[in-house]
């Protein structure tokens, strides 16, 4: 059987200064083509994570993910390839450094993709709906990162704080959602929930707030008004292992996609939920940080 070789690759799309979408591409001069920014996940590596490094290493532009747009699977060296390209907006620019892989990028218009060399890029482009994909908004739903047995715990189990590798945890998904535009970090009271939160409230310079809508034993109606007040922009809430797939499974009742088991909720995941105008659209879990 052929290898089945994993990458990730960007839409990134701003508005032009007349109000348009464009979209990023970058040239490769190995093959003398112009594409949408892509690569290979590395060992160990999502399919997401390798389109986030990739669209940064070639362009320069960290992003914020949007949702996944597409997927291309075509016969490669070695075996088989698969795509999965997710759409982006722009955060910030290191700079753009031409090199062996890519010399030169463009923003394009999306009305004119005859630049575009592989019809597959031209299409994910022009069927993409850049309006619904501008207002959607994200939620990080974090599962409080590692904190020791609760067995061995001898005090109130609601001051259990993280251990040591939940506090390396802590600081990887600071890393990982730092660049997201959040604007809000709400959270379980329970110290282990807030310390999750703290290394990306220092990055973000955004304090931790406490709610008792993700303290243990939630996961209903108050959780999912508290998502639904903070589904206006993006947030990032940390609360715990009963809370997070009851609260997925009853947006599923109401109509979210799931792009995985709600029963994926280990110490220091994350559930991405997509929301357009209020309403939860998708969710995908993606699993803790290996530390």
């Amino acid at each position: 059987m052929n290898e089945v070789i994993r990458a990730g690759g960007g839409l990134v799309f701003r508005s032009s200064s007349s109000g348009q979408p464009e979209v990023l591409v970058v040239h490769r001069p190995r093959y003398d083509d112009w594409s949408l920014p892509k690569g290979k996940n590395d060992p160990g590596e999502t399919s997401l994570a390798a389109a986030v490094r990739e669209v940064w290493e070639e362009t320069g532009y960290r992003c914020r993910v949007i949702a996944l747009v597409g997927r291309h699977e075509y016969p490669a060296m070695g075996g088989w390839k698969q795509v999965d390209y997710y759409a982006m907006t722009p955060r910030t620019h290191t700079g753009f450094q031409p090199g062996s892989e890519v010399d030169e990028i463009r923003w394009i218009p999306v009305s004119d993709t005859r630049l575009l060399t592989y019809a597959f890029d031209q299409q994910l482009v022009e069927d993409a709906d850049y309006p619904t994909l501008s207002a959607t908004r994200t939620l990080f739903f974090v599962r409080h990162a590692a904190a020791g047995s609760r067995q061995r715990w001898t005090d109130p189990d609601h001051i259990r704080p993280l251990t040591p590798k939940g506090w390396r945890q802590s600081h990887a998904l600071a890393e990982r959602m730092a660049g997201e535009g959040i604007e809000r970090l709400v959270s379980s009271p329970y110290v282990r929930c807030m310390q999750t939160l703290e290394p990306l409230s220092e990055i973000l310079g955004i304090p931790v707030e406490g709610h008792p809508a993700l303290t243990e034993g939630e996961g209903g109606g108050k959780t999912l008004e508290l998502l639904d007040e903070l589904s206006r922009g993006n947030a990032a809430l940390s609360s715990h292992g009963d809370v997070i797939p009851s609260t997925i499974f009853r947006l599923a009742e109401g109509g979210m996609e799931l792009q995985d088991s709600i029963y994926h909720c280990r110490k220091g995941s994350i559930w991405v939920i997509s929301v357009v105008d209020g309403v939860a659209v998708s969710a995908r879990y993606e699993p803790p940080p290996e530390v």
